[in-house]
């Protein structure tokens, strides 16, 4: 959405949430570099953390959530699984890699909505800070891509799927004239009563 958003991975620097390391992916830098579309790609990203840990309730620092707000990520929205766990994160993908600015926060709140967990829980919070930045929208950015690779992982990336997506995010200012970018995610799935949908998502640029 986000870059950064990773891939929603995104302008998730201030944008660009993800990504999506964390400074805060909407906020624009004073410098064009290579990595910057990670950061903004991940407007996901950025909600992994500590900025994003700093603003937690102080009940949620430190890794710890409350049950009841535990099982909240964990209760599906109607309609949310997908027949299979590769069509599931095909869906997740294709919704975090194509945003613009004006869209951004619905996205990421879409996101959630089909996912539980630690991608619930960080779409959700990606959501709320793209709504805090004006700044997406006025300087137009967008991000589109395409999902070119996805495989169980092995090795480092055993118990995860691996998805390679290739993204460009434009708009104005520091936004302009980037080039294409490769990104790399790992992901795990859920099989629910209601169909497989996504668990984490976990940028890895």
């Amino acid at each position: 959405m986000t870059r950064r958003t990773t891939g929603l991975e995104l302008a998730a620097l201030a944008v660009l949430a993800t990504g999506c390391g964390i400074t805060n992916p909407y906020q624009s830098t004073d410098s064009k570099s290579a990595d910057r579309p990670a950061a903004t790609r991940s407007a996901t990203a950025m909600t992994t953390t500590t900025l994003a840990d700093a603003g937690d309730p102080a009940p949620e620092r430190g890794g710890t959530i409350p049950a009841s707000v535990q099982a909240a990520q964990n209760r599906l929205a109607a309609g949310p699984g997908s027949l299979t766990p590769r069509a599931a994160l095909e869906r997740y993908a294709s919704l975090y890699i194509n945003w613009r600015g004006s869209n951004l926060a619905g996205r990421q709140r879409e996101l959630a909505s089909i996912s539980l967990g630690q991608a619930r829980a960080q779409a959700l919070q990606a959501a709320a800070s793209a709504a805090r930045d004006p700044a997406l929208t006025r300087s137009q950015v967008a991000d589109q891509g395409a999902l070119i690779a996805l495989t169980p992982g092995a090795a480092a990336a055993a118990g995860n799927w691996v998805l390679v997506t290739r993204e460009h995010t434009t708009g104005q200012g520091d936004y302009a004239d980037l080039p294409p970018t490769l990104h790399v995610t790992y992901a795990t799935v859920a099989d629910t009563t209601a169909g497989w949908v996504v668990s984490s998502w976990k940028p890895q640029d």
